[in-house]
């Protein structure tokens, strides 16, 4: 294939894939929180990793999924002692 098919590949997986996450993202009205943020962006970069590993950049998709792994790990624990002090005080 040639670099200007896969170049069109690659938008319309991220142009589906915004899509999905967009559909994924609630705002609640009586309440000013936004939810699905994170389960777009993880959505999002697992297609981003997907288009890595489907170039043959292995090394790009592990550190990348390390990253992710990493990062949303980090964020659940800071969510979880936010939610905890927030409900001690």
């Amino acid at each position: 294939m040639s670099t200007d098919g896969l170049s069109r590949v690659v938008q319309g997986i991220i142009t589906g894939i915004g899509f999905v996450g967009a559909g994924s993202i609630l705002k609640l009205s009586e309440e000013r929180d936004i939810k699905g943020l994170t389960t777009a962006a993880s959505v999002w970069m697992t297609a981003a990793i997907g288009v890595a590993v489907g170039f043959g950049s292995l090394g790009i998709a592990l550190l990348s999924t390390l990253f992710t792994l990493i990062t949303l790990a980090l964020e659940g624990l800071y969510h979880s002692r936010r939610e905890k002090t927030a409900t001690t005080k």
